[in-house]
């Protein structure tokens, strides 16, 4: 069975899949603007109660696909330490991915003839900031302000929410759940044993600290 989740923004998105990447079960929370430590809350307490939906054991996770950057510092701290912990009291192998990888997968098989410097967008940690790749290179991920983009060789964007702020044509893709676990279960490369002890979270860029 795979665990499926995504913590690395306000929102909390966690499913099981077969190892065949079938739908078990699946919760969803949207934040709202007041909530605060809502993966902390809730993350290992309704991915419990998602186990007993389907009458299932943590020792029947075989792999835990996740979202490992970029995003929230906090969330993606949370949903590391929270994957290595079952992972060593399971066995389960890790496969994390970075959202620009999981959206330009949706994206793809949506719209298979699309341009090659399409821009992959993600919310930055700060008020009109995203972190951005192009389609042809999705894992060479830059943190900058949105003013930057139009400085930038893209006709058009993906992205998971609506960014006022950018005027170039948007294609609204969600980082899906079910498609991470067809790539996990479709070979992508497992994490398991020490390496899990070694594995950080992407964040994107370097935090800096104003005083």
């Amino acid at each position: 069975m795979i665990l499926a989740f995504n913590t690395s923004l306000a929102d909390l998105h966690i499913g099981l899949f077969s190892d065949g990447a079938e739908r078990l079960a699946e919760f969803h929370h949207l934040a709202t603007d007041t909530e605060r430590h809502i993966h902390d809350a809730l993350l290992a307490q309704q991915t419990s109660g998602l186990l007993k939906k389907i009458s299932a054991s943590p020792k029947d996770i075989s792999a835990i696909t996740f979202i490992n950057g970029p995003g929230s510092f906090t969330g993606l701290r949370i949903g590391l330490a929270f994957a290595k912990g079952v992972a060593f009291g399971t066995g389960a192998a890790l496969v994390p991915f970075t959202a620009h990888n999981v959206l330009l997968k949706v994206y793809e098989s949506r719209i298979t003839n699309h341009e090659p410097r399409t821009g992959i967008l993600y919310p930055g940690y700060e008020k009109d900031s995203v972190y951005i790749s192009y389609s042809d290179a999705p894992d060479a991920i830059r943190y900058m302000r949105t003013s930057e983009l139009l400085k930038m060789d893209i006709t058009e964007v993906i992205c998971p929410i609506e960014l006022d702020s950018i005027e170039i044509p948007h294609h609204i893709v969600s980082v899906d759940l079910k498609t991470m676990a067809l790539i996990a279960a479709s070979g992508a490369e497992r994490i398991s044993g020490r390496s899990i002890g070694e594995l950080e979270p992407f964040y994107g860029t370097d935090f800096k600290l104003t005083i």
